[in-house]
């Protein structure tokens, strides 16, 4: 396994590069399981059009969802002469159908650009140029929320014993606007109102450094926790983390990560830059409880 899969906070990351209709995609690395071929779907009825059924991968049944009408509302034909990107979120293992596998790619997070200017929700986290091919680096979890695939967040569902009515100033930094919507209403059924939302990690760290420059060690009063994900353009949710815990003044400030990322065999690399709880997507009710054991309750 190659070092930038072992050390966390480098600002790098390790994606596959893939095709669908002759658009270039990627995804990192450290989400995919396995590559797979396609033998045969068995169709769910009454399921989203995105959603082409199951299919059996390595001796169980996984659900497979096109991205070609994902992406350009156009179903795959002959899923024979598809690929598998066999994944796993919400706690339920997926698999994307693609055209075309290229191979793995080595890119910084500062390399890749966020689309502000759109108001529709873009299915990507950002785009890239490389060898003068643009590259979009999709949004997976968001696909699968919204091909009603997993475990999913219902409002109301939080546990009675832990709703608290406090006014804790917390930081969500999430890229995928899906997810950092739902985080906010999570937090304020929770009862947390008073959040701050950043769309990247490089906002969130300006946003923290400025209240060092201006407040000095009482920047305490400004903010009480970070809860970040990993996967954001500019600047990724490891380093941000690093920064802050590198930093003499900011070190106590708590951070969360909160990231389909954490895994079992990834727990080491939150634990290497000092990151004070890390928490899989989307364990929601067990991020309400964590916080709640930060604030004391």
């Amino acid at each position: 396994m190659s070092e930038i899969l072992l050390n966390a906070g480098t600002g790098e990351v390790e994606v596959v590069e893939f095709i669908v209709r002759g658009k270039h995609y990627a995804i990192n690395v450290l989400k995919i399981k396995g590559i797979v071929t396609i033998d045969e779907v068995m169709p769910f009825p009454n399921t989203r059009e995105e959603v082409a059924g199951l299919t059996n991968v390595r001796n169980e049944m996984d659900v497979v969802i096109d991205l070609s009408f994902v992406l350009h509302k156009v179903h795959t034909q002959d899923y024979k002469k598809a690929l598998g990107l066999l994944c796993e979120f919400n706690e339920t293992k997926v698999v994307f159908l693609v055209d075309q596998v290229n191979g793995i790619r080595r890119i910084g997070w500062n390399d890749i650009k966020q689309t502000t200017n759109i108001k529709a929700e873009t299915l990507s986290i950002g785009s890239l140029m490389l060898d003068e091919t643009i590259i979009i680096l999709l949004d997976f979890e968001t696909i699968t929320i919204k091909a009603g695939i997993g475990n999913m967040w219902e409002a109301g569902t939080v546990s009675e014993d832990t709703i608290v009515s406090r006014q804790e100033k917390i930081m969500v930094v999430e890229d995928s606007r899906a997810i950092r919507e739902m985080l906010k209403c999570v937090l304020e059924e929770a009862g947390f109102s008073n959040l701050k939302l950043f769309e990247n990690g490089q906002l969130a760290k300006d946003y923290i450094f400025d209240l060092k420059e201006k407040f000095g060690a009482k920047f305490r009063q400004q903010v009480d926790l970070v809860i970040t994900d990993v996967e954001m353009p500019i600047l990724d949710g490891y380093s941000l983390t690093r920064a802050i815990k590198e930093d003499d003044t900011l070190k106590e400030l708590p951070v969360i990560i909160f990231s389909s990322l954490i895994t079992e065999e990834l727990q080491h690399k939150g634990k290497e830059l000092g990151a004070d709880a890390q928490l899989s997507k989307p364990s929601m009710n067990e991020l309400v409880k964590v916080i709640n054991m930060f604030f004391g309750k």
